[in-house]
């Protein structure tokens, strides 16, 4: 076990302004925010991240949070700025890969549905591993449908300090 962690409290005995977030933004001017990211989306090696992502499976909305909190981390702008820009951020990129026909998804699905988010997930990593083991598409299909299967089959999870049930009737 490893001890070189920060120790609680340590943050608030640090040199104040060490970090870009921690000093004035850059910019507090929405449009020119607005023209940073757009310039960024210009470049190829920024694009094929998000191509690379949207092919994972990550939704424009989760994407569009990424790059803002990112700003907001090296300092260019501030939360609320990123707040106010974000819709014009995330139109643009749903924007420039439909022009590219590209498929996405927009959101996640509803809150209410996590069993759903979580097969997506599940399926999209199974996938993931599939292809790059070079596995034909027939066992693929089999091995996910098996998947599924015993996920369906599992017993209720119960908690931790949960008593075992009996085994037979005790009358």
């Amino acid at each position: 076990m490893s001890f070189d962690g920060p120790i609680p409290g340590q943050s608030l005995t640090n040199e104040p302004r060490n970090h870009p977030w921690e000093r004035p933004p850059e910019t507090v001017d929405p449009d020119e925010a607005i023209k940073h990211h757009l310039t960024r989306f210009s470049k190829p090696k920024v694009m094929d991240g998000i191509l690379d992502a949207i092919d994972r499976g990550y939704p424009v909305s989760m994407l569009t949070e990424l790059v803002l909190s990112g700003a907001v981390a090296q300092g260019i702008h501030s939360i609320d700025l990123s707040m106010m820009i974000g819709p014009v951020v995330h139109e643009y990129l749903v924007n420039l890969l439909e022009e590219e026909g590209v498929e996405f998804d927009e959101f996640f699905p509803e809150e209410g549905d996590e069993d759903v988010r979580k097969s997506i997930a599940v399926s999209k990593a199974i996938k993931g591993i599939k292809e790059s083991s070079g596995k034909p598409q027939e066992e693929e299909e089999e091995l996910e449908e098996e998947s599924m299967e015993e996920e369906m089959m599992e017993e209720p999870k119960r908690g931790l300090m949960a008593r075992p049930e009996p085994e037979g009737d005790m009358s």
